[in-house]
């Protein structure tokens, strides 16, 4: 099924000519959306069916668009056309292609609970909140920016033996040490 959104978004991303938020696509498409979404919806599932409706043009636009030498990134606070001199080369990482299948599947949109919809929303502000701290616990560990999650999991576990309190260590040293493992931990998923 081809979304009803994409010509408005396609529109807006020619016009924007720089970066966008998910935000700016609802605002955009609000009078669209409100004749895709039933009046009788509950408003955690109605919030989700927006954001569903308009993830789906994106990924509809990012998977349309690949052969024609452009890239839709897509992140919350930063969608953007791009080009990509290289088509041969697929750009996506597992974590878009996970997107994508989730939300071009249309079954997604109305086979979903109230409690789920608090779950996704929990787990978002879980991870969101954890990209926030990434860098402070990045320096608490003692790396720098781009790790690999096998460098974390090697930095906490080197830390945690000089700090734990079982081996000579305060309990404060080793509570940040875990915070931010844990931290990093969400992050990475996130990425993932």
């Amino acid at each position: 099924m081809t979304n009803p959104l994409i010509i408005p978004i396609l529109g807006y991303l020619k016009i924007q000519k720089s970066v966008c938020s998910l935000l700016d696509l609802v605002d955009l498409c609000q009078s669209d959306l409100a004749s895709l979404i039933g009046k009788d919806v509950e408003p955690q599932i109605a919030l989700f069916q927006k954001n569903f409706l308009i993830m789906n043009a994106l990924y509809q636009i990012q998977r349309d668009i690949q052969s024609e030498g452009f890239l839709l990134n897509i992140f919350p606070m930063q969608i953007m056309l791009v080009a990509n001199n290289n088509t041969s080369e697929c750009a996506l990482t597992s974590r878009d292609n996970d997107l994508a299948n989730y939300y071009l599947d249309w079954k997604n949109l109305d086979n979903v609970t109230t409690a789920e919809v608090d779950d996704l929303f929990t787990s978002f502000w879980k991870k969101y909140n954890a990209v926030d701290k990434t860098e402070s616990a990045l320096i608490t560990l003692g790396l720098a920016l781009g790790v690999t999650w096998a460098e974390v999991r090697q930095a906490y576990l080197k830390k945690i033996a000089i700090c734990h309190p079982d081996k000579g260590g305060n309990t404060e040293d080793f509570i940040a040490i875990r915070e931010a493992y844990e931290v990093l931990s969400a992050s990475y998923q996130s990425a993932l």
